[in-house]
């Protein structure tokens, strides 16, 4: 019988042990010197429009940032911004997730029905009575001024059918209404909520990826606001028109999984056209529309509203008369002001949250018959910036 070689087995072993390595070693060494090759060739990128944020860049190396830390801190961040291939990353990072049964992400949670859904802000009983506050106080100042307040909803309260089973979610109907009891009587107050609850059996009232409503929504409300606003019955006629059907908001850029595509309507009265133009101050050149296109091409395509957001602009009408319209508001009131166009010969738009001066001191420039507060619970009920312009 032929006798084993003992010797010969632990060899091979040892060969095929030191050829993997090499191989292991060699693979991880092409793989950083092709990622710094990349890293090289390619520009960095200043925006992520799927994350729908700024970018780090490189940092400057100074010796203070050297000897606190913070350079290698910032180095760390830049590296994880810039990685290659990280928007396809961050993808199938997320979709595995979602194959592990995971309902949230990045803050952001998935719902039935291609929903995804923003966090509720909490509502603050102190805070809102302050807030209620410097409201009436503003009525008191000012008592001539018809004053109309409409709280919005958040899109998890109106379709909550639609929630993640673990998600509980708050009733803003009763806090718009606690909210509202601590306004002045002679403050007239609007139910939104009603308005989108009836408005969704026919029509979408908030966009399925973003934390916006619809113009479809936003019309519901408009329709609402009639009465308080005195607003004439007459026959003026509303026509939407479709401008894409891919728009994926902020809460699609968070949940990445996700694959749900929203569509985003304008809303005009008919043969509107002329009939006004907008003035944005020093921000940019008028405007005889609301409507920006070339927001359609971007990330971002609820900014063909206006074009974004803005510390006031003002819309001059060819109606003749002396109805002029004060709006304090949010960006949930950037898709309803075409509405309003044929009742008022003026509309003064205020956006506190990027305000430099008080409303008082705005106010000077013109004398209002009426006002309008329009603001997102969430946007509300964690404001900071309101009850300072009305008070200051």
């Amino acid at each position: 019988m032929k006798k084993e070689n003992t010797t010969e087995k632990p060899e091979r072993k040892k060969r095929k042990g030191r050829i993997l390595l090499f191989t292991f070693n060699l693979s991880f060494f092409m793989l950083l010197v092709f990622f710094a090759f990349y890293s090289f060739i390619m520009p960095d990128r200043s925006f992520s429009e799927n994350e729908n944020r700024v970018l780090e860049q490189s940092p400057s190396i100074t010796a203070q940032g050297l000897f606190d830390g913070s350079f290698m801190k910032k180095y760390e961040a830049y590296l994880t911004d810039q990685f290659p291939f990280r928007d396809g990353a961050i993808l199938l990072k997320s979709r595995l997730e979602r194959l592990l049964g995971k309902k949230e992400e990045n803050g952001a949670y998935i719902g039935k029905n291609g929903f995804i859904f923003d966090f509720q802000a909490d509502y603050d009983e102190e805070k809102m009575k302050e807030l209620a506050k410097a409201v009436n106080s503003f009525k008191k100042k000012n008592p001539s001024l018809n004053t109309v307040f409409a709280l919005i909803p958040n899109s998890s309260f109106i379709y909550a059918e639609n929630l993640p089973e673990y998600l509980e979610c708050e009733n803003q109907q009763l806090q718009t209404e606690h909210f509202y009891s601590l306004l002045e009587e002679e403050i007239l107050t609007v139910n939104a909520t009603e308005a989108l609850l009836e408005g969704k059996k026919e029509h979408q009232m908030f966009y399925k990826t973003d934390h916006h409503w619809t113009t479809r929504g936003a019309f519901c409300v408009f329709e609402k606001l009639k009465n308080p606003l005195k607003l004439e019955a007459d026959e003026t006629e509303y026509e939407f028109y479709n401008v894409s059907n891919r728009f994926r908001g902020t809460l699609g850029s968070k949940a990445a999984s996700v694959n749900s595509l929203d569509s985003v309507e304008i809303c005009l009265p008919k043969d509107s056209a002329g009939s006004y133009f907008i003035d944005f101050y020093n921000q940019k050149e008028k405007s005889a529309s609301f409507f920006f296109e070339e927001k359609l091409k971007e990330k971002n395509k609820y900014e063909v509203f206006l074009g974004g957001n803005y510390e006031k602009l003002s819309v001059s009408t060819t109606l003749e008369g002396d109805r002029k319209l004060l709006v304090i508001k949010d960006s949930y009131a950037n898709c309803l002001l075409p509405m309003l166009t044929p009742y008022f010969s003026k509309i003064l738009v205020l956006d506190p949250r990027y305000m430099t001066e008080s409303v008082d001191t705005v106010m000077m420039e013109d004398s209002f018959t009426d006002v309008l507060f329009l603001y997102n619970a969430n946007t509300l009920f964690e404001d900071t910036t309101l009850k300072t312009v009305l008070e200051s």
